[in-house]
C-alpha cells in the first residue's frame, strides 16, 4: 500500500492546492493569475505598436517630441525586453523567430533611431534562430516577411499574393481559414489595394467584385462584438485585422475602433499581455476542485454563473458557427471546440448541471460542429487539416463531454470519434502509440488526454489505449516527471513539466494504473515537490498561442492540472484495488 506518509502529503497537497485555486477567484467567479505574474507579450505588443503606427500617424517621421508617448513607452518596454541573445519571447520561453521578426521590425517602424542597437542585435538573432524559414508553418513564414515590408525593410512585391478572390467562395475559405478567416479577408484588402497600381485589367476585376465578400467578413466580425473594436479580446487578432484594415482604406471607423481598443488594453508601461483567458484559466480551475471534491463549495456558485452567462446564443455568421459555444474569454470570444466541451463537462458535474440549459446547448453545438470523419476541429466544422483542423485531443475532450451528457460508448457520435482516435494514433518509431495535441507542444497532452477517453469507450485493454499506456510509460523521465516527449518539445532546462506530468498521471490512473506502482508515487513525489508555498504550481512553456511559433506558459493552468492529478491520486488510494490493475 502507499505509505501513510505519502498518503499524508498526497492530501496535504490537495488541500493546499485547492485553497490555493479558490485563492485566485475573482468575485465575478473567473480563476485569474496573480497580479505578479508576468504575462507580458513582446509579440502582442509590437504587433500593437505596428498598427497604432500605421493607423494614427502613416507618414510621420520619428522626430524628437513629435512621438506619440503610448508608441514611446512600448518600444522603450520592449528595448527593456531583449535578452541577451538578442531575441525575445514570454516568460520562460526560448527565443522565437515570430516574435524576434516582429519586435525587430516594430522597433525599426516606430523608433528607428532610439531603437538601433536593439534592431540590429534582434537581426543577427533572427539569422541565428534560420530566420522566416524555420518557421514550420507557411503562414507564419509570410507574416514575419509581411512586418517586414511595413517596416520598410522589404519590398511589398516580393511577398506572395493574398488570394482575396477566395472570400468569393466563403464555404471552402471557412474550411481552409478557420479563424483566420477574417484575418485573411483584412490582410488581402490591404494587399490588393496597396497593389492595384500595378495589377493587370483582370485581377483588378476579380478584386472588385471580392472587395465587398472580404470586407463584410470582417464587417461582421467586428459587429458581432458591439462595435467594440476588439476582436476575440485578443490584441494579436486585433492588431493584425487593424493592420490590414488600414492598409485598405476601406473601413475607417472599425481603424478607429481597433485603434481605441489597443490603446485601452495598455499597460501603463506601454506593454500590451497575451490576452486574457478568464473562461480557459476558470474551465481548468474548476475541474480540478471538482475532481478534489469541491462540486458544493458555495464558491463555486459566481464561477458557474460566469459560464452561464458568457455561452454565446448567437451564430458566428462569419465562420457559419451555430449558437452554443464558449471562447477563451469573454461573451464575444471566437468560438473554440475545447472550451465548449470543457465546460460543457464542468457545468454538468456542479450542482443542478443535469438540467441545466447551458449544457444541453454546449452538448448540441459540439454534435453540430464535428466533422464528417467523426472528429472535432477547433471552430469550422470539416476544416482542413492544421493548426484550426483536427485534432485527437480537442476529439477526446468532445467525446468526454459526450459520455459525461449520458452518451454510450454505441453511440453514434462516440463511435465515430473513437475510430477516427485510433486510425490517429502513430504507429512510426519513438512515437508509437502516441497523440498530438494542436494546441500544446509535445505529445503527453495528446496521448493522456485520448487515453482517458480509449478507456471510458473501448477499454484500457484495447491495443490503441495499451500503446498509449506504454508510449507514456517508455517517456517518464528518471526524476518521475513527463515532458513533451519528443525532441524540441522541452522547456528551457531541458526537464518535464507540471503540466506534462499532470496529464499523464491522471490518464494512467483513468487506465487502472497501480497507485503504489513506481511510475505513479514518482510522478506524485515531482508534482508535491513542485508545489510552491502558496499552494500553487509554476507553468512551462506547454501552451501553443500560435502552433510552433508563439508559446506561453501559465500558472492557472499548470495548478488545475496538477490539483486534478493529484485529487485523482487521493480518490485512488483510498479506494480497493480492483483486481487485475497494472503494476
Amino acid at each position: 500500500m502507499v505509505s501513510p506518509p505519502m498518503i499524508h502529503r498526497i492530501d496535504a497537497a490537495v488541500t493546499a492546492g485547492a485553497e490555493a485555486l479558490f485563492a485566485r477567484r475573482r468575485p465575478d467567479g473567473v480563476f485569474a493569475p496573480d497580479a505578479a505574474e508576468d504575462r507580458f507579450s513582446p509579440a502582442n505588443t509590437a504587433l500593437a505598436l505596428i498598427a497604432l503606427h500605421l493607423a494614427e500617424q502613416p507618414e510621420q517621421p520619428e522626430q524628437p517630441g513629435k512621438t506619440d508617448p503610448l508608441l514611446a513607452r512600448g518600444a522603450d518596454r520592449l528595448v527593456k525586453a531583449q535578452r541577451d541573445t538578442g531575441g525575445w519571447a514570454m516568460r520562460g520561453v526560448a527565443d522565437e523567430v515570430l516574435t524576434t521578426a516582429v519586435v525587430t521590425d516594430a522597433l525599426d517602424l516606430v523608433a528607428p533611431r532610439h531603437a538601433a542597437p536593439a534592431v540590429r542585435a534582434g537581426r543577427q538573432r533572427l539569422t541565428q534562430l534560420g530566420g522566416p524559414e524555420a518557421l514550420p508553418e507557411p503562414v507564419m513564414a509570410g507574416l514575419t516577411r509581411q512586418f517586414g515590408v511595413l517596416a520598410g525593410r522589404l519590398d511589398e512585391a516580393a511577398l506572395p499574393r493574398l488570394p482575396l478572390e477566395a472570400l468569393l467562395l466563403r464555404g471552402p475559405a471557412r474550411r481552409l481559414l478557420s479563424l483566420r478567416l477574417p484575418i485573411l479577408a483584412s490582410m488581402a484588402l490591404g494587399q490588393a489595394t496597396v497593389r492595384r497600381r500595378t495589377q493587370g485589367l483582370v485581377r483588378r476585376r476579380l478584386n472588385a467584385l471580392a472587395r465587398p465578400a472580404a470586407l463584410a467578413v470582417v464587417r461582421e466580425a467586428y459587429e458581432r462584438e458591439g462595435a467594440s473594436g476588439s476582436f476575440s479580446t485578443d490584441p494579436w487578432l486585433t492588431g493584425l485585422i487593424c493592420v490590414g484594415t488600414t492598409r485598405s482604406g476601406l473601413a475607417p471607423d472599425i481603424v478607429r475602433a481597433a485603434a481605441g481598443w489597443l490603446r485601452s488594453e495598455a499597460d501603463a508601461d506601454g506593454g500590451w499581455e497575451l490576452m486574457p483567458l478568464d473562461v480557459t484559466w476558470s474551465s481548468f480551475a474548476a475541474a480540478a476542485l471538482l475532481e478534489a471534491g469541491y462540486p458544493d463549495d458555495p464558491r463555486l456558485t459566481a464561477t458557474r454563473a460566469m459560464f452561464q452567462d458568457r455561452q454565446q446564443n448567437t451564430p458566428f455568421a462569419a465562420l457559419a458557427c451555430p449558437p452554443g459555444y464558449w471562447g477563451f474569454s469573454s461573451a464575444h470570444s471566437w468560438p473554440m471546440a475545447l472550451e465548449t466541451a470543457e465546460i460543457s463537462s464542468v457545468l454538468l458535474r456542479l450542482p443542478g448541471g443535469g438540467d441545466d440549459p447551458h449544457v444541453r446547448r454546449g452538448i448540441d453545438w459540439l454534435t453540430r460542429t464535428q466533422d464528417s470523419a467523426g472528429s472535432w476541429s477547433l471552430a469550422v466544422r470539416n476544416s482542413k487539416p492544421g493548426g484550426f483542423g483536427p485534432c485527437p485531443q480537442m476529439t477526446a475532450k468532445a467525446v468526454r463531454a459526450l459520455l459525461d451528457h449520458g452518451a454510450g460508448p454505441g453511440d453514434r457520435r462516440v463511435v465515430k470519434a473513437v475510430r477516427w482516435l485510433i486510425s490517429r494514433q502513430r504507429t512510426d518509431g519513438s512515437a508509437d502509440g502516441s497523440y498530438e495535441a494542436l494546441w500544446y507542444r509535445g505529445r503527453t497532452a495528446g496521448t493522456s488526454v485520448v487515453l482517458e477517453t480509449l478507456c471510458r469507450t473501448v477499454g484500457a485493454a484495447h491495443p490503441a489505449a495499451a500503446r498509449a499506456t506504454a508510449w507514456l510509460l517508455r517517456t517518464q523521465a528518471d526524476d518521475g516527471s513527463w515532458g513533451g516527449g519528443e525532441r524540441g518539445a522541452e522547456p528551457e532546462n531541458g526537464g518535464g513539466t507540471v503540466e506534462d506530468t499532470a496529464w499523464a498521471l491522471y490518464a494512467l490512473l483513468a487506465a487502472g494504473h497501480d497507485p503504489e506502482s513506481q511510475p505513479v508515487t514518482a510522478a506524485a513525489r515531482y508534482l508535491t515537490d513542485a508545489q510552491r508555498p502558496d499552494g500553487g504550481w509554476a507553468g512551462s512553456p506547454v501552451n501553443e498561442y500560435i502552433r510552433f511559433c508563439y508559446r506561453y506558459a501559465d500558472d492557472v493552468i499548470a495548478s488545475g492540472l496538477a490539483l486534478r492529478a493529484l485529487a485523482r491520486l487521493r480518490t485512488a488510494t483510498a479506494s480497493p484495488r480492483p483486481q487485475g490493475s497494472s503494476a
